[in-house]
C-alpha cells in the first residue's frame, strides 16, 4: 500500500527537528524508502519514490550552491523529497534553492539536529514498513468484507480500531481508467502512482475517514460519513493530469459495516454507467434502468436476453456484411424517425426504410412500443456486456 510523505513525517519535526521549508504541494507524494545520498550522479541508482537525506559532507567547502542541481537530479530520478541536515557542511539553505523546490512542489526538509540523522533514517524506514503492513491488513479486511460479506465478524475488530466503527455510515467509490487506446488497465498498479496519490489526498481532505485500495483491478475507496454529492464534486475535479478517462461510480450511503458489500456493488454499477455515458462521475441513485441490468450478476442471463432479441440481426449482419442492427438502433434512439436516422447515417430515406423493412421481416414482428422498448433494452445490455468484457 502507499505511504505518503505527510503520513510518514507527521511526528519527525518534534522527534528529530525535521521541518518542511518548501514544496508542501508535494506532500501527498508516495514514499517507498529513505536513503542517505551525498554525491551527484546518483540518478541511475534511484528506483523512484525515495526520500533522500543528505549532509553535504562530500561537498565540504563548496558552499550550498550545488544543492539546486542535486535536487533537480533527484527529482528527475523519481525521488519524492529531500531532507538536508544543517550544520558544518550546509549552514543554511539558499533562498533560490528553497524557491525552486517550492515552485516544483518538491518537498524540502531542514534537519537541524544532524547528530540524529541515522536515527531519523532508521525510524522513517521502520515507519514505512509498519504503515504498509497495517494498510495491507486493512485493505485485505475491506476486500474480504466486500467479496465475502459473511466474513465480517472476523474483521470487525481491525476495522473498528482503524477508525471504521460498525455503526457508521459508509459510501463506496469505484474508479477505472479508460486509456487513450480504449483499453482498461488493471488499477492495482495505478494505486501507487502520483495521480492516485492526488486522489488519495483529495479524499483525505473530505469529512470523515477513508481507505483507498485496489479490488479486482478496480480502484476502490470506502469513505466514512462523507455524502455522495460531496464525493462527486471532489471526483469531478480529479480528471486533469490523468492519462486517459477516469470513470468513477459512487454508491448511496450504507448503514454499518454490513452494508459495505452492497455499497461496493452500487459503486461498481455506477462506474460502469460512467463508462457507457462517457461522464466522469455517476451517482448510483441517478443511473435509472441501469440499476436493473447491472443488478443481474449472472451474465449468462444478460447474454441470453441479447441473443433472443438481437441475435437474428447480428447473425444476419455477420453473414451478409450488413449493418441492420446498427441502423435499427439509430432509428429507435431517434424516436423512430426515418429522416433523423437518414441524416445520421448520411444515406437517403429510402435506404433506411428498406433496411427497417428487412429488420421487421427477420424479427418476425412489427416495431410496436413494446418491441421497441425490448430492443432498446437489449442494445443497452449489449453495451454493458461490452464494458464487462473490457474490464
Amino acid at each position: 500500500m502507499a505511504v505518503t510523505l505527510t503520513r510518514l513525517c507527521s511526528d519527525a519535526g518534534r522527534e528529530y527537528s525535521m521541518k518542511l521549508v518548501a514544496g508542501e504541494a508535494g506532500m501527498d507524494n508516495i514514499v517507498r524508502w529513505v536513503h542517505i545520498l551525498e554525491d551527484s550522479g546518483s540518478q541511475p541508482f534511484l528506483h523512484g519514490g525515495e526520500l533522500i537525506v543528505t549532509t553535504g559532507i562530500s561537498h565540504g567547502g563548496e558552499g550550498a550552491e550545488w544543492l539546486a542541481g542535486f535536487a533537480d537530479e533527484l527529482r528527475r530520478g523519481g525521488a519524492v523529497g529531500l531532507a538536508v541536515a544543517l550544520g558544518e557542511y550546509i549552514p543554511a539553505l539558499p533562498e533560490e534553492f528553497v524557491f525552486c523546490c517550492e515552485k516544483n512542489a518538491f518537498p524540502l526538509f531542514a534537519v537541524e539536529d544532524g547528530a540524529k540523522l541515522l536515527d531519523l533514517t532508521y525510524d522513517l524506514c521502520r515507519r514505512i514498513t509498519g504503515i504498509e503492513k497495517h494498510e495491507n491488513a486493512l485493505a485485505d479486511a475491506f476486500r474480504a468484507v466486500i467479496n465475502e460479506p459473511l466474513s465480517l465478524r472476523s474483521h470487525i475488530k481491525l476495522l473498528t480500531r482503524a477508525g471504521f466503527p460498525e455503526e457508521s455510515r459508509f459510501t463506496a467509490v469505484c474508479a477505472r481508467l479508460i486509456a487513450p487506446d480504449g483499453s482498461a488497465p488493471d488499477m492495482t498498479e495505478f494505486s501507487d502512482t502520483p495521480a492516485a496519490s492526488r486522489i488519495r489526498g483529495a479524499i483525505r481532505g473530505m469529512s470523515g475517514k477513508s481507505m483507498l485500495f485496489a479490488n479486482h483491478g478496480t480502484l476502490t475507496a470506502i469513505c466514512r460519513s462523507s455524502v455522495p454529492e460531496e464525493i462527486k464534486a471532489l471526483c469531478a475535479s480529479l480528471k486533469d493530469g490523468i492519462p486517459g478517462r477516469l470513470c468513477i461510480g459512487i454508491s448511496d450511503p450504507a448503514s454499518g459495516l454490513s452494508g459495505i458489500s452492497s455499497a461496493y456493488a452500487q459503486a461498481e454499477a455506477a462506474m460502469v454507467a460512467s463508462v457507457l455515458s462517457e461522464r466522469s462521475v455517476s451517482l448510483y441513485k441517478n443511473i435509472g434502468i441501469m440499476k436493473l441490468i447491472l443488478g443481474v450478476k449472472d451474465r449468462s442471463i444478460l447474454r441470453s436476453l441479447v441473443s433472443e432479441n438481437l441475435g437474428v440481426l447480428t447473425d444476419y449482419d455477420a453473414e451478409h456484411s450488413t449493418d441492420l442492427a446498427r441502423v435499427l438502433r439509430v432509428y429507435l434512439e431517434n424516436n423512430s424517425s426515418v429522416s433523423e436516422a437518414a441524416a445520421i447515417e448520411k444515406v437517403h430515406r429510402n435506404t433506411i426504410n428498406s433496411k427497417i423493412r428487412t429488420v421487421k421481416e427477420l424479427l418476425g414482428h412489427e416495431l410496436d412500443d413494446v418491441s421497441k422498448s425490448r430492443l432498446l433494452t437489449a442494445f443497452l445490455i449489449s453495451d454493458v456486456l461490452s464494458v464487462y468484457d473490457m474490464l
